[in-house]
């Protein structure tokens, strides 16, 4: 969906010098006449109340504006928010007209100071100034801003600071800048009050497309590729005559699943449930993979209203308490029943019984869920680097030091925790890790499939990426994994996309380094993948269409 209408929104206020402007008919500015170049956009930007004559009868084309103004009357667009004043710049003073509207424009991202304690309120703004603050604004709107037009051909090209050479660029391919001349984008030069005219009245009859909207085909042609593995996977089990319990609701087949829920895709996952309800030896659950075939079970009761789905979630709790424990109350994962814990199990079990806790008032599974946590937190974490293992055993650590996808799995029972349990000490810890987990992410804006700064050139690894982003979303749901920004956020979205071929997700290993190795094939297209990264993108265009 184009949204000119939501732009025109946007700017409503744009560059209205004050709370309660008249409105003005350019025609009645003396210095304003009508061959003038600027004359329409002038009468375009008064009658809409963008901005008004310095006196009745004066517009002051040529003059300029200043960085406070520009900066309020965003914040009056946005119908002045509450915002509690503090002396975040050393020239931005209580009760000046600019002075909450600078606050909320720093806390949001549209601007910085021009030094770390000095915003220069009084300051002229420049022309790349101006885009940069429109640029961000857009950033902060959900509107998608990659476009990027060929400054190439203006001979001062070179003078763009870096800081403005995205929003430049933008701004000349969505032609809301053009050269003062025919060769010079003049961008430190001063913007003029017809400038910004001009610009505005381009803004509003430019066609924009939201962020969301850029993402929908991807998450659909992702959801698309997730039914068809799936519904193979399941095919497959049918043809088998005595196919077990856990072949249907192993975590490939689970976190698929989950994916097309979390997208609003029900059917099929209703089947795959029916499947296991269908079942005629049900028998014991096995393993903390079922914890997220259980989690899915939740949505379809939540949807229907069918007690047989509230009954099978209920199966899955018995199950999973009933799994064999460490001295610490760990549930263990292991196939095979030895006395490892691993991260892996924590990463399945966690997000159901933290879910179980919220949507069935059941405080004891919720202080089980935190346990979870916190102690593969103690106990499963280097404390020098909170790098997780694998997994421990008998207090020893064992596995791979800092994989990827491990690492993704304890964020997808960290962030479930975060968001359904309120258990102040665990959270604290949970923000602690995802600090940490973020200072190794690469700088394409993807996790590796091992976190260790010793393997820098590990190759990225979808699965563990959107894993630990599935976490990370989960937590803001409830506010919190504060230290990752929206932005950081955007940018690991728009990556992630290098990855995705027609719906297909490629990227992740097949292999493991945990207590056993295995093969890996970082090219291959693995159901877990697919299922964590559509899960993330479905959360993803849940943000920016709801916040």
């Amino acid at each position: 969906m184009k949204i000119a209408r939501i732009i025109s929104a946007v700017l409503t206020a744009v560059l209205l010098l004050c709370a309660a402007a008249p409105v003005f008919s350019a025609d009645g500015y003396t210095d304003v006449k009508e061959k003038r170049w600027s004359h329409d956009a002038i009468m375009y930007v008064t009658e809409k109340g963008y901005m008004k004559g310095v006196t009745d009868d004066r517009f002051d084309p040529a003059g300029s504006m200043t960085r406070g103004m520009f900066v309020t009357v965003l914040y009056r667009k946005e119908g002045t928010p509450a915002v509690e004043f503090r002396p975040d710049f050393t020239d931005v003073k209580a009760g000046k007209y600019y002075s909450k509207a600078v606050i909320w424009a720093k806390d949001l991202g549209v601007v910085t100071g021009v030094t770390d304690v000095t915003f220069d309120p009084d300051g002229k703004i420049t022309r790349e100034q101006l885009a940069t603050m429109l640029f961000r604004y857009c950033t902060v709107k959900n509107l998608y801003v990659d476009e990027r037009g060929d400054v190439s051909s203006f001979s001062d090209k070179g003078k763009i600071h870096s800081y403005a050479a995205d929003a430049m660029s933008w701004a000349v391919e969505k032609k809301l800048i053009s050269g003062v001349t025919k060769d010079t984008l003049d961008p430190r030069g001063l913007a003029t009050r017809e400038q910004v005219a001009t610009i505005l009245k381009r803004f509003d009859e430019t066609d924009f497309t939201t962020l969301a909207d850029f993402y929908r085909p991807y998450v659909e042609q992702m959801a698309d590729h997730a039914e068809v593995m799936l519904r193979e996977a399941m095919d497959g089990l049918r043809a088998k005559p005595d196919f077990t319990l856990p072949e249907l609701h192993n975590w490939g087949n689970g976190l698929l699943a989950m994916g097309l829920v979390e997208f609003g895709r029900y059917d099929l996952v209703e089947e795959y449930i029916d499947m296991w309800l269908d079942h005629p030896n049900r028998g014991e659950i096995l393993s903390t993979d079922a914890g997220l075939a259980g989690w899915c079970a939740m949505d379809l009761y939540k949807l229907t209203g069918d007690e047989k789905y509230a009954d099978l979630v209920r199966e899955c709790l018995a199950g999973i308490l009933a799994r064999p424990t460490d001295k610490y109350g760990e549930i263990k994962y292991d196939r095979n029943e030895n006395d490892a814990i691993l991260v892996d199990g924590t990463g399945m079990a966690t997000p159901f019984l933290a879910r179980y806790s919220a949507e069935f008032d059941d405080a004891e599974t919720g202080r089980i869920a935190v346990l979870q946590v916190t102690n593969f937190l103690k106990m499963g974490v280097d404390p020098a680097r909170h790098l997780a293992f694998h997994g421990y055993e008998n207090g020893t650590f064992g596995g791979e030091m800092g994989w990827g996808r491990g690492t993704g799995y304890l964020m997808m029972a960290i962030g479930s925790v975060m968001r359904y349990c309120h258990d102040e000490d665990a959270l604290a810890k949970c923000e602690e890790f995802i600090r940490w987990t973020f200072k190794y992410m690469k700088p394409e804006y993807k996790f590796g499939w091992t976190l260790s700064p010793f393997e820098k050139d590990a190759p990225s690894d979808t699965s563990a990426t959107f894993k630990i982003m599935w976490g990370v979303m989960e937590a803001k749901k409830n506010g919190l994994a504060s230290s990752v920004s929206d932005d950081t956020v955007k940018k690991i979205a728009r990556a992630g996309l290098t990855d995705v071929y027609d719906g297909v997700v490629k990227g992740s290993s097949g292999g493991s380094g945990g207590f056993g190795s295995y093969s890996e094939n970082y090219d291959e297209n693995m159901s877990y993948g697919q299922g964590a990264t559509l899960a993330f993108y479905a959360l993803f265009l849940k943000y920016l269409e709801n916040g």
